[in-house]
């Protein structure tokens, strides 16, 4: 049996009952955290932009699209619901291939919405696309080819993942799950979505400015491609039912170096590898600022240093942040704003509410945060004269004095609790929900696998929030 059909049969065969008690908690927390990013990002460019699409795309009235009172097609609805929640770059990430979340679970989300699944089902389908997604991500050895050169460095860094176009066969396979597909169909899916696949941009990407709306892929266009690989092999259409085997397989398409297929197969369906794996971000931008942000958050809170009294901030990162997209000063759109260290810096030392205030037009447009910009200094592991350790100091005028602060010796926790994501949860869906419809749909996604139909929880999200205009 080849790799893709292993794969098939295993999405096709796993039943809630043999989930560890590990996998079904860790999922739930997942779903939570990832449905709270995309009602967060509603009010973004990019996820205005989306809805809109969305809406006029149109097609068969099938699903609800979060955010309006419309209803749209599955495809479409998938589009929306993976641009919504990539819109704010605050989804959990999996290691690899970093961003999975939005490519495999919009599509599954949507097809669940219109089958009107149990909450049993769409925690399996959860599980088996972040599940197949690191594996299939880890199997692909990619050596120097997707580095980036940094000439005036004289380097060249390896970037986490070339591209997101192998989450395909995770959101393929869950979404086809849900259509009642056995493996050979599943199979067949597979083969769909992995032609369509998108080629390796995320170096295109990062050294790129101004930056683009479609980031390092977009999983809009990725979520609707899987609906629309599903959908047709139900109809009939056949896919490259071994698109992952062989020496001309997907991996080669796809720019791999070596392809290591026992990293997917070995295990699959007895140890589970995605629970380990995942990390929730505590702050709406890219990950490479998270860990230098608590530091920040300790210092100007527990010294009360306001906007006003900071003279200068000096900021030390990996080196992804010497590449152009995360030292841009041009900020002008949401995306740019969650890549930018100078602006995200600045939003953090105003001190706004941390979730979709940081990337609302509001704040993108305020001249205080693009004025504070100028006293951010940014530095990186790759800054031999850099001479302090900390991540972060501020030197700031307290008094009648100017002291300088540091991260030295403080001890911040990265990790997000049961609680911090909860709030996290609050706060990203208070846009659209009021306080006691957010409880209900926490208690619903915290009891999910009691819920016997998903759609009665989505019903909540499909209303207009203020604003919204087609």
């Amino acid at each position: 049996m080849g790799v893709t059909a292993e794969i098939a049969s295993f999405a096709a065969e796993v039943k809630y009952e043999n989930l560890p008690l590990f996998v079904v908690s860790e999922t739930k927390k997942l779903l939570l955290d990832s449905i709270g990013c995309a009602i967060g990002g509603i009010k973004t460019q990019k996820g205005e932009t989306a809805l809109r699409l969305a809406h006029v795309l149109g097609g068969r009235e099938e699903c609800g699209l979060w955010g309006t009172g419309y209803r749209v097609g599955a495809a479409q609805s998938a589009y929306a619901i993976g641009e919504l929640m990539n819109a704010l770059d605050y989804e959990p990430l999996l290691s690899p291939p970093a961003h999975a979340t939005p490519y495999v679970l919009a599509a599954p989300l949507a097809i669940g919405d219109m089958k009107k699944v149990s909450g049993r089902e769409l925690i399996v389908v959860a599980a088996i696309a972040h599940e197949l997604s690191t594996r299939i991500a880890s199997a692909m050895i990619f050596g120097r080819r997707f580095s980036v050169e940094l000439a005036d460095r004289g380097v060249a860094m390896s970037l986490p993942t070339p591209g997101y176009g192998l989450c395909a066969f995770g959101g393929a396979a869950a979404a086809g799950r849900l259509l009642g597909f056995d493996a050979d169909r599943i199979a067949h899916a597979m083969g769909i979505a992995g032609y369509n696949a998108p080629v390796p941009m995320v170096g295109k990407f990062v050294t790129s400015v101004p930056v683009s709306s479609s980031k390092y892929l977009s999983s809009g266009f990725l979520s609707m491609a899987e609906v629309i690989a599903v959908m047709s092999a139900d109809m009939g259409f056949t896919g490259d039912g071994g698109v992952l085997d062989g020496d001309h397989g997907f991996w080669r398409a796809f720019g791999s170096d070596e392809w290591m297929p026992g990293y997917i197969t070995q295990g699959l369906g007895n140890k589970w590898v995605f629970p380990e794996r995942l990390f929730y971000k505590r702050y709406p931008c890219c990950g490479v600022m998270q860990n230098a942000l608590c530091h920040l958050e300790e210092i100007i809170t527990a010294n009360n240093i306001l906007p006003e009294d900071i003279i200068e901030i000096t900021v030390k990162l990996s080196s992804l942040a010497d590449l152009p997209l995360w030292k841009t000063r041009n900020v002008t759109t949401n995306v740019a704003a969650q890549f930018s260290v100078p602006f995200v810096l600045s939003v953090a030392a105003h001190r706004i509410e941390t979730g979709p205030a940081w990337q609302l037009e509001e704040t993108i447009r305020d001249k205080r945060i693009h004025e504070f910009m100028e006293k951010i200094r940014l530095i990186t592991d790759l800054d031999k004269n850099a001479a302090f350790k900390p991540e972060v100091e501020i030197v700031a005028n307290k008094g009648a004095s100017k002291k300088t602060y540091s991260g030295a010796g403080i001890s911040v926790k990265y990790e997000m609790t049961d609680n911090d994501i909860a709030d996290k949860f609050k706060t990203n869906t208070g846009i659209l929900l009021n306080e006691e419809q957010v409880q209900k749909v926490m208690s619903d996604i915290q009891a999910l696998e009691d819920v016997g139909d998903i759609s009665e929880i989505f019903k909540y999200f499909t209303k207009c929030y203020r604003g919204f205009e087609h």
